[in-house]
């Protein structure tokens, strides 16, 4: 018997990127009993031509199926569209700005065939990067020990951190986000977190994620990501499993972790210097924005990226 998976995509002004995702997936082979029926995408208040992207797509593809939303409502809400009518058992969810490699989808959905144990799984988001740009180098870096802490705490069956750039999970494990949810995929690990189960890190399931131009637009995404794993403590009364609220718990783990990533790019460190003040500026925007401005808010001004 079949295993019917759906992918669900939330997009919002994408529209050449988007037919680069689209191509990515459709390009991806799954092996029995997997089978891809549907590929949704949310378009949230597009007006670049998105909704046309997509929907050319789907006269040529009749797996894809565009889902409009005539104002921008925020990434849960969106979500919660895919939520309320995928039909498949395992359900992918993915950005429109990202490209998965070859290959990535079948290695994310492998943990659901080899344990019925397996409720949450994600990929490995690599930047997109030309090597010379400074915000590039530094994502660099912060996405290499970010991959290093999930696939630590996968290994060891702890409670895990799951990226929203690439994630799937099984049918039933949640059937609506929060309104106004802003970090989906830490508020889904924290979930699995709470029910005994860790996040099973696919670490070949890569996907390409593009990052910001200027070290302001950097700023402007980790004081986002910031606000949305403080309002994820407040839903779910714990905090993401991050290697910050790791260092906190183990510091021995934390410390072991960053150290591993380390010695393997000896030249991490230097940029740690950098991104360390950055994050301390964007954890204070964050506050502000908690405190005074629109810290909650589900729709923030998109962060650009080449």
């Amino acid at each position: 018997m079949s295993i019917p998976v759906s992918v669900g995509i939330c997009a919002y002004n994408e529209g050449p990127r988007v037919r680069q995702l689209l191509e990515s997936i459709q390009d991806q082979r799954l092996p029995a009993p997997l089978d891809l029926r549907e590929i949704l995408v949310v378009a949230s208040g597009c007006t670049d031509g998105t909704e046309d992207v997509v929907g050319a797509s789907a006269e040529r593809d009749r797996r894809i199926q565009l889902i409009r939303q005539p104002v921008r409502q925020g990434k849960a809400s969106a979500i919660n569209e895919i939520l309320r009518t995928y039909r498949g058992e395992l359900l992918v969810l993915t950005n429109a700005d990202a490209c998965l490699a070859r290959g990535s989808l079948p290695r994310l959905l492998r943990p659901f065939l080899n344990s019925p144990e397996t409720v949450l799984a994600c990929g490995a988001p690599v930047p997109l990067t030309d090597g010379a740009r400074l915000p590039a180098v530094v994502e660099e870096v912060q996405w290499g020990i970010h991959n290093r802490s999930l696939e630590t705490l996968s290994r060891l069956d702890a409670p895990n951190h799951c990226c929203d750039e690439l994630l799937a999970f099984r049918r039933g494990f949640v059937d609506a986000l929060p309104a106004g949810l802003i970090n989906d995929g830490a508020y889904l690990g924290v979930l699995a977190g709470i029910r005994g189960r860790t996040v099973r890190f696919c670490a070949d399931a890569t996907v390409s994620v593009r990052v910001p131009r200027t070290l302001q637009g950097l700023v402007r995404q980790r004081r986002r990501v910031l606000a949305g794993r403080r309002q994820v403590r407040d839903f779910l009364h714990r905090p993401a499993n991050t290697l910050e609220a790791l260092a906190r718990r183990d510091p021995r783990l934390a410390a072991s972790i960053l150290l591993a990533e380390l010695r393997r790019r000896p030249s991490s460190a230097a940029f740690l210097l950098l991104a360390l003040p950055l994050e301390l500026v964007s954890m204070a925007l964050a506050l502000a924005d908690r405190a005074w401005g629109p810290g909650s808010s589900p729709v923030w001004p998109k962060v650009e990226a080449p």
